[in-house]
């Protein structure tokens, strides 16, 4: 009992020295956790600064949200069968109708990421849920076999009831339908769409819930993917969430965007990441139907060389990332980029900036205003190191833009679920489809400056004539860009 007292009464005479040493402590180990084990230089000397400048707190925030453990955990989890299906260890055969300087980014493509290109596709822009909902439901009401649906958002709103019930139609007359919502993205409909899929019999499931007491750690690992697939006969991938704000023509508060249609033999690789997902997430192996190429309904618009690449914090390194930068390399002519977020590290920076040194036209366009203002800050902040070296940034003043598309030169193009910042490319789970085709960059192109010709570039006198306390703020918080 004395020795307990005596315990005591050091502790608190001594609670301030306790306390610096364990924050020392602590915070010495988590900067060598750093050190050790992230890649990226300009996360580290955030998470540092975080750790040492926040006593207990940033180190407990980095332990919790800053290692990565979905790596190891889904390792465990994947059968390796799940991945070989599309995976060659050879290196590609020249590809056909695609320039011959081209030929040694495919090479360096695959070393990236080791799936295959596949010929005879289809890829079709829908410009927002005027467009793209009407076929997507249209597909799978003409379902006889198999859905799988993945969406970060479905809201249950007018539209995404619309959703519901022709997937429960779709469920009741006998065809298998497997719906992939992620854990945090189903809150913005505080679950509802959710309830009202399963209590129509629906197999739905959650990726990675957000409120667990084992998943809470994961709450910063989103499946951001956006995929649908009917039958093994056609596909639709993109930016697209289901929300009634997509259909522009009548939403209150509209949001641009465009959805991808898809067909041809590329669909067995974007259904097999979801298998993969389904997996992950529920510890069932499901089989889709495969593509099979129905001769008499082929049509000469077939022409796409595509694949699928998936990235995540799952996979061995940013191989969306890796894409980008490989492409980039290549440009001789034009970049042309549109994404509602647009924070890139400094590799993709310099990468862009190289581009435009060799006289490539780089132009870049975002929201005038994006959904999150503090984003908006970090982008105003970055705008006089992009616009450096003659590569030009416009902000469309529409309603919010959230279309994410790249395309170069005349040939290469690049869509998806993927932003340029540190979210998608570094913690989000996202989905792209990278394409070869002239038919394809010329809609897009045209997509694209359909945007510009209603788009302000920014000038450097508008950068400059910027008050003082909004340069501050927007610097202050550009210093937080890892985490955003």
């Amino acid at each position: 009992m004395q020795i307990f007292e005596q315990w005591v009464q050091w502790i608190n005479i001594h609670w301030v020295t306790i306390i610096v040493v364990l924050h020392i402590g602590v915070s010495i180990m988590s900067s060598l956790h750093v050190l050790m084990f992230k890649e990226n230089e300009r996360t580290s000397l955030a998470w540092i600064g975080l750790v040492i400048f926040s006593p207990v707190i940033g180190s407990l925030f980095y332990w919790l949200f800053g290692i990565n453990r979905i790596k190891r955990s889904a390792r465990k989890k994947h059968p390796q069968t799940l991945k070989q299906d599309f995976r060659s260890p050879e290196q590609p055969n020249k590809i056909s109708h695609i320039p011959a300087y081209w030929h040694p980014a495919v090479i360096a493509a695959h070393n990236i990421h080791p799936v295959n290109y596949v010929s005879d596709n289809s890829v079709e822009p829908l410009v927002n849920g005027d467009m793209a909902y009407p076929e997507m439901i249209q597909s799978i009401n003409a379902a006889h076999r198999y859905i799988v649906l993945s969406s970060y958002i479905f809201d249950c709103d007018s539209l995404g009831q619309q959703f519901v019930d022709a997937l429960s139609d779709a469920h009741q007359r006998g065809v298998i339908v497997n719906v992939l919502l992620d854990g945090v993205g189903i809150g913005y409909s505080w679950h509802k769409s959710d309830r009202a899929l399963k209590k129509l019999g629906v197999k739905t499931a959650r990726f990675l819930p957000a409120i667990s007491l084992t998943t809470v750690r994961f709450i910063n690992l989103r499946n951001h993917r956006k995929i649908l697939c009917v039958d093994g006969d056609v596909a639709y991938v993109g930016g697209m969430n289901i929300s009634k704000n997509n259909e522009v023509k009548s939403a209150e508060d509209p949001i641009d965007d465009i959805h991808f249609k898809v067909t041809g033999p590329v669909i067995d690789q974007i259904s097999q990441v979801f298998a993969e997902d389904w997996f992950f997430a529920t510890g069932e192996l499901i089989e889709f139907p495969s593509f099979v190429q129905n001769t008499i309904t082929q049509t000469s618009n077939k022409s796409v060389i595509a694949r699928a690449i998936q990235d995540g914090p799952d996979e061995d390194h940013n191989k969306i990332r890796w894409t980008l930068i490989n492409a980039l390399v290549c440009a001789q002519t034009s970049v042309k980029i549109m994404t509602p977020y647009f924070i890139p590290d400094q590799t993709l920076m310099t990468s862009l900036h190289a581009a435009a040194l060799r006289g490539v036209s780089v132009e870049i366009i975002v929201p005038g205003h994006s959904n999150i203002p503090f984003v908006d800050w970090v982008m105003e902040a970055n705008f006089s190191r992009i616009i450096q070296h003659g590569v030009k940034i416009y902000k469309n003043n529409r309603p919010f833009d959230h279309s994410k598309i790249v395309v170069i030169d005349e040939i290469w193009s690049f869509v998806g679920s993927t932003n340029w910042d540190a979210r998608s490319l570094e913690f989000n789970f996202e989905i792209n489809l990278e394409c070869f085709d002239k038919q394809l960059n010329a809609k897009l192109s045209a997509f694209f400056l359909s945007k510009k010709q209603k788009s302000l570039p920014v000038t450097q006198q508008e950068i400059s004539n910027l008050p003082i306390y909004k340069r501050i703020r927007n610097n202050l918080f550009r210093l937080f860009s890892p985490y955003l």
